[in-house]
This record gives structure tokens, sequence and C-alpha cells, in this order.
């Protein structure tokens, strides 16, 4: 299976190569996109490494302009992880301003998509995160719920990232 593993910007993105890993390890070919923030939390030469792929970051990275449209072509599923209240956000808004937001607007609604949040507890309480939710759940995407315990900014409660296991059982399901 061909899937379309982006990462947003949060400490989770450590977890969320265990699941890029394991998806490889299990035979299926995974392309990472990173935003910008997520490269502060995870290096390119990583994500490289276990996806065996060149990273995407950039809409207009040399050769690479029409990547918005053709990876969406190329996945059968798509899964963003972590997803970022910032990420989410943006998705509800149609804010397309990084390849990230580009990859979204060209979503095929047909093939599965996946998004896995992690955040701090205020932030995903946020009546505008969760209206921001509810509205891409309308639009048909599986958003997991977050697990609840300790965050790494020291804060207990919903927002924390699911274990990688568990992930990899919900979007291969």
């Amino acid at each position: 299976m061909n899937i379309l593993f982006q990462l947003s910007g949060s400490i989770a993105c450590y977890k969320a190569c265990t699941v890029v890993s394991q998806l490889v390890q299990a035979g299926h070919a995974v392309q990472c996109v990173a935003s910008a923030a997520a490269t502060q939390f995870i290096g390119a030469a990583s994500l490289e490494g276990l996806s065996q792929r060149d990273l995407l970051t950039d809409t207009f990275q040399p050769g690479r302009w029409m990547e918005h449209i053709e990876l969406n072509r190329w996945a059968d599923r798509s899964v963003i992880c972590p997803a970022t209240a910032n990420r989410l956000n943006k998705m509800a808004a149609g804010v397309a301003d990084d390849l990230m937001g580009n990859l979204w607007l060209t979503h095929d609604f047909a093939k599965p998509m996946f998004v896995v949040p992690a955040m701090n507890t205020k932030m995903w309480q946020h009546p505008t995160t969760q209206a921001s939710v509810t509205k891409l759940q309308d639009m048909g995407v599986r958003v997991l719920s977050p697990s609840s315990g300790n965050l790494a900014c020291g804060d207990k409660g919903d927002g924390r990232l699911m274990e990688p296991e568990d992930v990899l059982k919900a979007i291969l399901a």
C-alpha cells in the first residue's frame, strides 16, 4: 500500500517515526512530508532513513512542482501524524500556505485520510480546535482521538499522541 505520511510540528514527531518505521517494515511504501515546524523536531535524515525516500517539505522544491497533485494520486491513504492544533485549524479553514496545505486541498476524498492529533490539553479543548475537528470529520476525515496522560509541557490531560502501535492499527484497519 502507498501511504502519504505527513508530520506537523510537535514534540510527538519522535513517536511518528516509529509508525513510519513499522509501516515500511510491514512492506508499505511511505512518502514523508514535513512542515517547516516538524523539521525543528525531527531531521530529514531520520525520515529519509526510515522511509527510504527523500523527505518533501516545500511546495516549490526544484523538479517537484506538481507533487501536491501527484502524491495524492499515488497514495492509497493519507496520514497526518502528529497533527497540531495549528494544522487542524488550517485544514478546516482551507489554508494552503505550505506543501501540507496544498496536499490537503488536492486530497481525493475517495481515499481515506487519518489525522492523529497531538497538542496541549488547552489547545485540544479550545472551541476553535473542536469546531475544526467536527468540520473535518463532517468531510469524512478520520480524526483519531488523542490519548490522555503526561504531556511534554508538564501538564496532564487529553492531547497526547496515541501510542505508535495504536496509530498503526487504526490506519491499517
